[in-house]
């Protein structure tokens, strides 16, 4: 080796530690560290209980502070930034000039294309995470939703189809946490050797089905996650109107995306609808009935593995990337499908015996999908690859 070679360079553009993918990067740290690999770590902040050596941490938090005046502009202002993608360009200058010589590169699709590019010239093994689909399926499945919508200012260029394309046939392995995952890389291409399967994973320690549950008159829907096209929001909520269900309350938390604004207007005077917005969502989880995931476009949403764990039964889609078994811990819904949501939201109603069947075969199924487990897993391919 040479002497300032590591095993593995991990590159994430998000904070360590906080919610979504930052979640998913902490976990996937420790899956490096149980391979007993040599790191270094490239984010925009850290925040966690795992303790990372200064000189293996490249942490660019400033470039979050930046990011926030260009989403006020975007928000209030219906500005079309993309401060996400304006952000990424610097973070990807600073990930290829700081690049140490490196064995394996592991990073999420669409960050530091530059850094991408010099790892693989330098003879890197490039590891993907699969947090989506393949690009060419997540934009053939968006395009085609702006498309029915009307929303033509949201699809994705021809221009950054082929770019996205061109960086993606460069890698050698796919971490793929579904089989939605899994299958997309198939159909674009990939080798069935370069396509990893490892879900994610969950702490049903913090995690737990609400214990004296309180059962009121009113059966509680909840949906956790970014409120935007591509989670199926708005098939969830026309499905909610158009059932007009008494006693029943459908829970929103999560922040609304620019997309998806207009669309959340038309039914903030529904009073069965509750938006939250942005909060921890385990308490909402565990004093709900029934979770919804409508997903066109998903990896694995962590969010599903958090509802197992409470003890409550999904409403989700194949695209959603859940562990979730059909008819044992969720009813499995047609993407895109509003009348099919519908009947699937109606069978929870009507049945509700079948609420609390699902939901103790979904806590229990869920319990071979913690984190330690993703750490092993993750750990022994790492340990395989090296070799």
């Amino acid at each position: 080796m040479l002497k300032d070679q590591v095993d593995c360079v991990y590159v994430v553009a998000s904070k360590i530690g906080s919610i979504g993918m930052g979640t998913t990067s902490l976990h996937a740290l420790k899956g490096i560290e149980n391979s007993k690999a040599s790191y270094q770590v490239f984010c925009r902040g850290f925040k966690s209980p795992i303790k990372i050596h200064p000189k293996k941490l490249h942490s660019y938090l400033y470039l979050e502070y930046l990011s926030y005046p260009l989403r006020f502009l975007e928000k209030k202002l219906g500005l079309k930034i993309n401060p996400f993608k304006q952000i990424n360009k610097i973070f990807g200058k600073l990930v290829k000039s700081n690049l140490p010589k490196t064995k394996t590169y592991h990073t999420w699709m669409g960050i530091a294309p530059e850094a991408i590019l010099k790892a693989k010239k330098e003879g890197a093994k490039l590891i993907l995470e699969g947090h989506n689909s393949h690009p060419l399926n997540s934009i053939e499945i968006m395009n085609k939703e702006y498309s029915k919508l009307g929303m033509t200012e949201y699809k994705i260029s021809p221009k950054t189809l082929e770019e996205e394309s061109r960086i993606i046939n460069l890698f050698d392995y796919v971490l793929c946490p579904s089989d939605f995952v899994y299958d997309s890389f198939l159909k674009r291409g990939f080798k069935k050797s370069q396509l990893i399967k490892i879900p994610y994973g969950v702490d049903t320690s913090e995690f737990t089905p609400l214990k004296n549950k309180n059962k009121d008159s009113k059966i509680k829907f909840i949906f956790v996650g970014s409120v935007q096209i591509r989670k199926g929001i708005h098939h969830l909520l026309q499905a909610w109107e158009e059932l007009n269900l008494k006693n029943a309350e459908l829970i929103i938390c999560g922040r609304v995306w620019q997309d998806s604004l207009e669309i959340v207007s038309k039914y903030k005077q529904n009073k069965s609808i509750k938006f939250l917005s942005f909060v921890n969502p385990k308490e909402y989880l565990q004093k709900s009935d029934v979770f919804v995931s409508p997903s066109l476009e998903e990896g694995s949403a962590l969010t599903c593995y958090e509802a197992m764990a409470c003890g409550i039964p999904l409403i989700t889609t194949f695209n959603t990337g859940s562990i979730a078994r059909d008819k044992k811990d969720c009813l499995i819904v047609e993407a895109g499908n509003v009348e099919d949501l519908k009947k699937k939201i109606n069978y929870f109603y009507k049945n509700p015996e079948k609420i609390e069947s699902m939901g103790k075969s979904a806590r229990k199924f869920v319990e071979d999908f913690t984190w330690k487990d993703y750490h092993r897993r993750l750990g022994e391919f790492y340990k395989k690859i090296l070799k």
